[in-house]
């Protein structure tokens, strides 16, 4: 039986590396798409995950356990909301924000951002903009509607008091790494306040990665909803979303939602975040790629994405032969989501060995066409 088609098998990691079948090994900037903030295999986290496994992994949404007590601990350090609802994976989060939403306000219209990704089950999947998404399982939920990112005209004309809430990343990430812009956030913002909607910022691939817990913090804007997932438990499927009201019990619930083995995942992610501080340091290890057909580098910290005049594909597999394993946002974006403990010494080769592909490649390209032409 297969799942997907034939692709490198990696068979353990260590650190900023993982190995294959073939016993070869890679700088991984991929990290999971974003999830192994801690790295692979960190001591203090694999430490902690063996004890919670032989002490208790599930308890029933319907108990109290010290886990849960020590995770909301570790987490009032980072983010200020006073409940958290706890799921699996990020498009989960995305989903019970949308459904808090509208039982909050009474309001059923949710508007979303272009080239957004906010997941694949129904109603996140409603929130994400690209066709090859949706197209083969429409009629999605009805109330949703699609503004440009980063257009305040558009959002001026689209948030009325027929609006329940308006779902943006602070980065797009799927979208190619675009970061908002500060007066669009706080026009959005603004806006909602205004007509009384809510503000919810998808968190799921920015939380962590851009020098602080959040990256809607360096917009110094408090939404009124974030969406957590990814990272936030280094490997161990989790989510969270966080608010300021409380949701009547019963209108919302996750039968994994909130276990002991995810809570101990996520206090001990955060408690080494911390300690590290991991967190902090990664607004500095951002880097920008100068090479031949390289547009711009954009993101912040350790959220990057290089934009490309051509289709990356070639580069992606060049780089992978070279030993580094990046992934893409787009045709035109390589992506690099690395480990949060990567070091400066470390990404600065992750530059250097970009550059020389993209050198190497664009170099040849260059003579095969002078001897074409």
């Amino acid at each position: 039986m297969s799942l997907y088609r034939k692709r490198l098998k990696l068979v353990k990691g260590e650190g900023v590396y993982v190995w294959d079948s073939q016993g070869r090994r890679y700088m991984d900037l991929v990290a999971g798409i974003g999830v192994n903030v801690l790295g692979h295999n960190h001591p203090e986290w694999v430490s902690a995950i063996k004890e919670q496994l032989e002490k208790l992994v599930v308890a029933g949404p319907m108990f109290e356990h010290e886990e849960r007590d020590e995770m909301l601990e570790e987490l009032a350090k980072w983010a200020d909301y006073e409940y958290v609802y706890m799921g699996n994976s990020g498009t989960e989060a995305v989903e019970a924000a949308i459904k808090f939403a509208r039982l909050y306000t009474g309001r059923k219209e949710i508007v979303a951002m272009t080239n957004a990704f906010h997941g694949r089950t129904m109603g996140a999947l409603s929130a994400t903009w690209k066709p090859k998404y949706r197209k083969d399982f429409e009629p999605l939920v009805p109330g949703f509607k699609h503004i440009p990112f980063n257009n305040v005209e558009a959002a001026k004309e689209a948030i009325t008091r027929e609006t329940a809430a308006v779902i943006f990343e602070p980065i797009q990430g799927e979208g190619g790494i675009v970061p908002a812009k500060k007066e669009f956030v706080k026009t959005l913002r603004d806006l909602t306040e205004d007509v009384g909607a809510l503000l919810i910022a998808d968190e799921v691939q920015t939380g962590l990665r851009t020098g602080r817990f959040l990256a809607i913090e360096h917009y110094k804007v408090m939404p009124d909803i974030v969406t957590m997932g990814k990272g936030i438990g280094n490997g161990v499927p989790v989510s969270l979303t966080l608010t300021n009201f409380d949701v009547e019990r019963g209108k919302h619930g996750s039968t994994f939602g909130g276990n002991p083995l995810a809570c101990k995942a996520v206090a001990t992610t955060l408690r080494i975040l911390r300690k590290e501080k991991l967190v902090e340091k990664a607004e500095e290890k951002f880097i920008e790629v100068e090479a031949p057909n390289v547009i711009m580098t954009r993101g912040m910290g350790l959220m990057i994405g290089i934009v490309m005049r051509k289709p990356v594909g070639r580069f992606v597999e060049e780089l992978q032969n070279r030993g580094y394993l990046v992934h893409t946002a787009g045709q035109r974006v390589i992506r690099l989501l690395p480990p949060l403990i990567i070091t400066k010494d470390q990404i600065m080769e992750v530059k250097s060995a970009i550059e020389g592909v993209i050198n190497d490649i664009s170099g040849g390209e260059s003579r095969v066409s002078q001897e074409a032409g």
